[in-house]
């Protein structure tokens, strides 16, 4: 049992030849890459937190959304019990927003308080057209995150200390009530950013622009502002759909 949070990136489904401008504001246009699905587990002081629940089953991501590759390791659960984690002992699930790649495996954690912003939850339901298919509006099922509407816990901006040391922030931009997660680890402060910074080169740059939006985006002075506020709080920026960020099993 550590005092210190500890976070391990866990790979749950791969985007095959996926065009990568669509994570750089346009940058590199025509050039394909795979890029990974990461759902996050962090354990502190006896509690286990689950940061998003990564992609449907590529069946359904074919039929509904966009090819994905999930082999067996990958299946959410089978990642989990794989590190000697059972889904039902999760204490928390932190939805960072209700995009389908990152929350439609929710109700594998029977026991967990999930969290998600007010602002994510009320445009989930009616969003703008241009959004209703990530959000899964309009299709012939129900959006995956409300398997667990009873166990949502909405919440107004920032909650510090959801368990001491892990923290909870807003970051909209990519999304109304976009979420991040700030870790106290004894190496600093690291944030599971989602996909404001979907890969290193959003947080990093490219000589012109400090920080490099997400293609899909829905404001763009949010997102500057939730960049700032990245730069203020966190030592390390972890990106969503990066495989460097799965170069290690644990953080730090």
């Amino acid at each position: 049992m550590s005092d210190f949070p500890i976070i391990k990136p866990l790979l749950v489904g791969v985007f095959p030849n996926f065009e990568t401008s669509t994570f750089l504001y346009g940058k590199r246009q025509g050039q394909k890459e795979d890029f990974p699905c990461i759902m996050f587990l962090i354990e502190v002081n006896g509690k286990k937190i689950v940061v998003d629940t990564g992609p449907c089953d590529s069946e359904k991501a074919s039929k509904y959304h966009t090819p994905i590759i999930q082999t067996d390791e990958m299946q959410p659960y089978n990642a989990l019990t794989n590190i000697g984690i059972n889904p039902e002992e999760v204490d928390y699930v932190v939805l960072s927003h209700l995009h389908w790649d990152h929350c439609s495996n929710c109700k594998m954690f029977k026991n967990a308080r999930f969290f998600v912003q007010k602002a994510e939850l009320s445009y989930a339901i009616a969003p703008s057209p241009l959004q209703k298919r990530p959000y899964e509006i309009g299709f012939d099922r129900l959006p995956s995150w409300m398997d667990v509407f009873q166990q949502m816990e909405p919440i107004e901006g920032d909650l510090y200390d959801l368990v001491k040391g892990v923290h909870l922030v807003t970051l909209p931009g990519h999304t109304p009530g976009l979420m991040g997660v700030l870790a106290e680890t004894k190496d600093g402060v690291y944030a599971i950013a989602s996909d404001c910074v979907p890969l290193n080169e959003n947080w990093e740059g490219d000589g012109k622009l400090k920080h490099i939006p997400n293609g899909i985006h829905i404001n763009l002075e949010e997102y500057e502002h939730s960049f700032d506020k990245l730069d203020k709080l966190a030592k390390v920026v972890l990106a969503a759909h990066d495989f460097k960020t799965l170069n290690k099993n644990q953080y730090p």
